[in-house]
Order: C-alpha cells, then structure tokens, then sequence
C-alpha cells in the first residue's frame, strides 16, 4: 500500500524542490537539494520511495514531476508539457494539435509529435507519446504556447492539418482532414496554408489540391507548383479512380465532399 504520510525530511526536500525549481525536476537537481541530510547513495533510495509512494513521478530516465495530495501518482501535467519533456526537439501535433486549437473536441489518449530525431514511443500515464521522426525540411510550421508555466511547440491549425496527410495517409487521417477544413475554413489562414503547402511533398500537394477542389476553395496556388510535373500519384496505395487535372489516383468515397452532390 502506498504511504500517504511523507516523513518531516522528504516533505523538506519535495518543498524545497519546487522552491527552487518548481514541479519538474532532474535527479541531478534532487541530488543537490537532497545533499543537505543524504547521501548520494540514500538520496537514491529516496527517490525511489518517493516514486513507489506516488510522490514523485517518472516521466522518463532522469526526469519527474513532483505530486500532490490531490493528485498523487497520477501526472496531472498537460500532455503537450509531457510530449516536450520527453523530446525537446519535437512539436505536438495532428489531433492533439487541432484539439488545442479548438477543431477537436475528443479525448486523445495518443499524442502524436513531429521530431527532427528518432525517439521511441513513450507511455507516462494513461497515454502513448508517438514521434514522427522528419527532416529539417518538414520540421516547421509550429508555435510556442505557456502551458502550465512551459513553454510547449505545437503546430497551427493549418500545419496539423497538413501533418496527418504528410506523415500518415489513410482514408481515416484523410476523411478528417477534409471534414475539419469544410467545418472550420473561416478561421484557417488559407495565405498561410498555401505557403505551407508548397514547402510539403508531391503527393501531398496533389492531395490538398484535390481536396481544395472538392471543397470549391481556391486551388490555383497549388496547380503552379505542379503544373510541370509529369509523375501519377496515389492518395493511398491501391486506389482507382484517376483525377487528370491532380494526376492523382483516389478514392471515389472522397467524391461525397464535392460541393453539388
């Protein structure tokens, strides 16, 4: 059973710590405050008691977050801090993203990022912290935003958008796609859209322009970037229906969005 009841020194420390350094700490750090009454070697111990007991959680090796009485051994940090913590080269985006900025309303259990290296998949808590592993070439198009008193990188409305046809093409990613640019295009920055789009893949290009087609928006900035290329795409492996103005294989399901039907 956990203990409920800190002993007098690790409430000192636990103060001590988010004294100086707030809720997130290294172990380096809880070496250094702890040193006043421990050891290095019982500092260690501490820490471990401390993580059985719910006071200190472990978001990855050398990194915690300090509890609370009300929500002690759960992370009440937000994920977007946590997908951070783990990875500070990366950038929060695809549903998470859109659900920040209001275009999602469901519960995301996987948060997906956009990262210039390789990390693996994480669990902290209830959720999974997926990162895309890209170039610098791909890696923008994001913001900083205070959450919880950090800073955290999350992608626009706009370049999340575009993240879940670049990095993972499905009738699923796709459908979505379409259906938060019919249901939001007031408030998307379609200058900044186009701008982002033209820095993306072929493919994924060719994507949206069909996609702007469908929805009757403007697609004419998308057609100069492509307009001498020769190649056929494929929305999706294994698609039939061939779109001549896209040079882009598709599936007819999409057709239901097109303005008229």
């Amino acid at each position: 059973m956990k203990q409920t009841i800190l002993s007098a020194k690790q409430s000192e420390l636990l103060e001590r710590l988010i004294i100086k350094y707030q809720r997130i700490v290294t172990s380096e750090q809880i070496y250094e405050v702890a040193s006043v009454d421990w050891t290095q070697i019982q500092a260690k111990k501490q820490i471990a008691s401390l993580v059985e007991n719910g006071w200190l959680i472990r978001v990855k090796r050398g990194l915690f977050v300090i509890s609370d009485l009300s929500n002690r051994g759960f992370l009440s940090l937000s994920p977007l801090v946590v997908a951070g913590l783990l990875n500070r080269d990366s950038y929060v985006s695809f549903e998470t993203a859109l659900s920040y900025h209001g275009m999602f309303d469901q519960l995301a259990d996987k948060i997906i990022s956009i990262s210039k290296k390789r990390y693996k998949t994480t669990k902290v808590g209830n959720n999974e912290y997926v990162f895309v592993k890209t170039s610098e070439q791909f890696s923008f198009g994001w913001e900083e935003f205070s959450v919880d008193e950090e800073l955290v990188r999350v992608a626009t409305a706009e370049k999340a958008l575009i993240d879940m046809v670049q990095f993972h093409k499905n009738k699923y990613s796709i459908d979505l796609v379409i259906e938060k640019i019919q249901e939001f295009q007031e408030m998307l920055d379609m200058e900044e859209f186009n701008n982002y789009l033209s820095k993306m893949s072929t493919t994924t290009i060719k994507i949206f322009g069909l996609i702007f087609d469908l929805l009757d928006i403007d697609s004419s900035h998308l057609q100069k970037k492509i307009i001498n290329l020769k190649g056929t795409n494929w929305m999706i492996p294994g698609d039939r229906k061939f779109n001549a103005k896209w040079r882009l294989y598709y599936d007819e399901y999409f057709d239901k969005y097109k303005i008229g039907n």
